[in-house]
């Protein structure tokens, strides 16, 4: 006696086609409801802070040490950057002081309408330069960590070694000129291809990782302050190299025990236990060109453009650029709506196509002649 198979949810999934093979007959603890993933940041949440704040450019604070944005808003201040890089310039150039001035000065433009920077730049008494410098440092490194993520891509879908294929592989929500562009001038340049080998090779040296996330090491400071009211750099890399207090490796538990050490000569030789945290850091550490280890990167100098520009962005141009925003949000929802509905309809006459009157035994053979031949006069007609 053949046997039905069941080839769909029949309705148990409220409504939701299935996210797995229509073949497969799910358990009782499968669900039709897809699971989430992470995504790119879409600025949701500060394009809303910016619509309840009349659209005017949100408050922002620097630390006085590195220049870095913290406290509130802090946290979506380098996801906007990285939205302006992408909207406003392309990822050939070999560095962000590569990049032409007119696109940096799109980038900065926006970066002043979505932020109250400007209040920094015009308030006396304040670190002015150094927040320079750290807006400089933050687009610089977004920058770079776009290209590489473009760069991964790239090597993914066969780099040089299958042309066509990488051509064709475009990234999502890229634009496909832009890719063949950024392929022919930079990925392909034999400068940069050997500077890149030498890269991943140092890279390869780093005897431990850090575990310190998305957060800098002054917004840390800036939070534990606001709980506790004292910080620990010494604590804080310990935290940052550590799971649940533990090293994430030998190399790294030996390095703290040499920041542990210079602690002690250090207290020893001043006489006293009040010893500055980023003397001991120094001492432990060594020191490394461009980088205050324990600390985070040394500031440059701020590019030209932004050290020599004044803005002041007026609300109806906010608003505006706000409002475009919005309808790009609302574009890209839609389309990604009739993508669904396609799906949705594709899985439906998928589905109709394979159930109903058709027999077959529990390994999917048809044992009834005459079904199929009703199936081949149907497809005749």
């Amino acid at each position: 006696m053949a046997t039905q198979i069941a080839r769909g949810h029949g309705g148990d999934g409220g409504g939701r086609d299935p996210t797995h093979n229509p073949k497969h007959v799910p358990s009782s603890c499968q669900s039709s409801v897809p699971k989430k993933t992470r995504k790119g940041a879409k600025n949701y949440e500060l394009l809303k802070a910016f619509e309840d704040n009349g659209y005017m450019p949100l408050p922002i604070n620097f630390d006085p040490l590195t220049g870095e944005a913290i406290g509130d808003h802090s946290k979506w201040f380098p996801r906007w950057i990285t939205t302006l890089l992408e909207d406003h310039t392309v990822f050939e150039y070999e560095s962000w002081q590569n990049v032409p001035e007119p696109h940096k000065l799109q980038i900065y433009t926006g970066l002043f309408d979505m932020f109250d920077i400007a209040s920094w730049q015009k308030a006396p008494g304040t670190h002015w330069p150094r927040v320079q410098a750290s807006i400089d440092t933050v687009c610089s490194n977004r920058y770079r960590d776009k290209k590489y993520k473009l760069k991964l891509h790239y090597e993914n879908a066969g780099g040089s070694k299958e042309g066509s294929k990488a051509y064709d592989s475009c990234p999502k929500g890229y634009d496909e000129t832009k890719w063949r562009s950024l392929i022919d001038n930079l990925f392909k340049d034999e400068k940069y291809v050997k500077r890149s080998s030498v890269n991943k090779a140092n890279r390869a040296k780093q005897l431990f990782p850090s575990l310190q996330g998305s957060k800098s090491i002054s917004s840390q400071r800036y939070d534990q302050i606001q709980k506790t009211g004292k910080f620990s750099y010494v604590e804080t890399w310990a935290k940052n190299h550590s799971r649940k207090g533990v090293f994430v490796n030998k190399h790294a538990a030996e390095t703290y025990e040499k920041i542990d050490q210079a602690r002690t000569d250090l207290q020893c030789e001043r006489g006293t236990e009040d010893v500055d945290e980023l003397e001991i850091l120094g001492r432990g550490l060594g020191e490394r060109s461009g980088y205050i280890l324990g600390v985070g990167r040394k500031l440059k100098h701020a590019s030209p453009i932004l050290a020599t520009s004044s803005y002041m962005p007026e609300p109806q141009t906010s608003k505006k650029k706000y409002e475009e925003l919005e309808e790009r949000s609302r574009r890209q929802e839609e389309e990604m709506e009739r993508m669904r509905q396609e799906m949705a309809e594709m899985r439906a006459l998928f589905l109709r196509g394979h159930s109903g009157g058709e027999s077959s035994t529990p390994n999917g053979s048809n044992t009834n002649p005459s079904s199929q031949n009703d199936d081949h006069e149907d497809e005749d007609e």
